[in-house]
């Protein structure tokens, strides 16, 4: 679990503030060890879950994050660069 959790720092290039051992574990199962890319993961079985719960609501949800994802990166970016700073 230690060397694992090294990895997720190492292809992170910091340790996530998010990450609980529930998601280093799940992250082992998928043998995936960027966390970028198991955010990506996660969101794609949340939209999974919910289509199939709400199909009529997705197409909605679906257009908006196309809409706003510049908005997200550009934050997120920003958000980074200011703990760069820090």
């Amino acid at each position: 679990m230690k060397e694992l959790y090294m990895e997720i720092i190492q292809q992170s290039e910091e340790i996530p503030s998010e990450i609980t051992i529930s998601d280093v574990i799940r992250m082992k199962e998928m043998e995936i060890t960027s966390w970028q890319e198991y955010e990506r993961e996660q969101n794609k079985t949340r939209l999974q879950y919910y289509q199939s719960e709400n199909p009529g609501e997705v197409d909605k949800i679906q257009q908006a994050n196309k809409i706003f994802q510049d908005f997200y990166d550009e934050a997120k970016r920003e958000k980074e660069s200011n703990k760069d700073q820090q």
